[in-house]
């Protein structure tokens, strides 16, 4: 999950052995659909041991070890793993790099935190420390971006728009963070808001995130809700064709997206369908 810190742990299994299973089945989706497995739990090292090194506009940032190992982040509470998800701070109140996806996190809702919170407990503690991280800013370009771009707080329901629309956004903004790399960004890190999702580079890696408006030119203007849900499962375009093994979306789909059940995943393509194009070519 989270590029740089996150999720963090108490010792042992605390309360988790009281945890209802469907809500230990619950978090445990979180955990994949929200991208930390890809971080967290990469191969080659034990699960949520960390290791995953994210190279991006602030630097490069090793996601650490969250399970409740001495290595890792024991002794939290549930407390502050919320604040760490809705403020992107630590229980001594250090400020959090943008490379843990708090500015994401922020807008899930409190059940869904709870239930990560509770997967994440049921887990057993492992051993593995991870390099430190270089930042390529100092203190004060985290500030100056915590003041132009995060806000603290679940997601709001939009009531003009359908309970499907809704979750579809949700996935997108809160859950899947799919905004944070589909958008381009500024110099400082701050998302470029008027060319929402009209694609941008990866930091560090010769692949870019298409431009996933229906805008004529760079777009996705044929795909249909039903072809962008295909999609988030299978990895496979409307045209038979696959995306690029080597790219960071095939890891996404296998890892994450194919976590989602179709009802979700066809909200993620009913939300981007009503988006307005953006002329953004992400490779230009």
């Amino acid at each position: 999950m989270l590029p740089s810190l996150v999720l963090l742990l108490t010792t042992g299994l605390g309360d988790s052995e009281s945890a209802p299973i469907s809500q230990i089945a619950k978090g445990e989706q979180l955990y994949h659909v929200a991208g930390c497995v890809g971080c967290h739990s990469p191969p080659g090292r034990e699960h949520l041991s960390g290791g995953r090194d994210n190279p991006t506009l602030f630097g490069t940032f090793y996601a650490p070890n969250i399970s409740s190992h001495e290595d890792g982040l024991a002794g939290w509470q549930e407390e502050d793993f919320f604040r760490a998800m809705r403020e992107g701070r630590s229980p001594e109140g250090a400020r959090y790099w943008p490379t843990f996806a708090y500015m994401a996190f922020t807008k899930m809702s409190d059940p869904d935190i709870s239930a990560l919170w509770a997967y994440l407990q049921s887990q057993p503690a492992v051993p593995g420390t991870v390099p430190e991280n270089e930042p390529r800013y100092p203190d004060v370009g985290l500030r100056h971006w915590r003041m132009r771009a995060f806000d603290s707080g679940p997601l709001a329901a939009d009531p003009e728009q359908s309970e499907q629309w809704n979750r579809g956004r949700y996935l997108v903004q809160a859950v899947g963070y799919c905004d944070q790399c589909h958008t381009p960004r500024r110099g400082t890190g701050v998302l470029k808001q008027r060319q929402y999702m009209g694609g941008g580079a990866n930091p560090g890696k010769e692949e870019f995130h298409p431009n996933l408006t229906p805008d004529p030119s760079y777009g996705i203007p044929d795909w249909q809700a039903e072809d962008i849900a295909r999609f988030l499962e299978t990895g496979l375009k409307p045209d038979g064709t696959a995306t690029r093994t080597d790219w960071v979306m095939h890891e996404k789909v296998e890892d994450s997206y194919s976590w989602w059940s179709w009802e979700d995943r066809l909200a993620i393509g009913v939300y981007l369908k009503s988006l307005p194009p953006v002329e953004n070519d992400p490779q230009g």
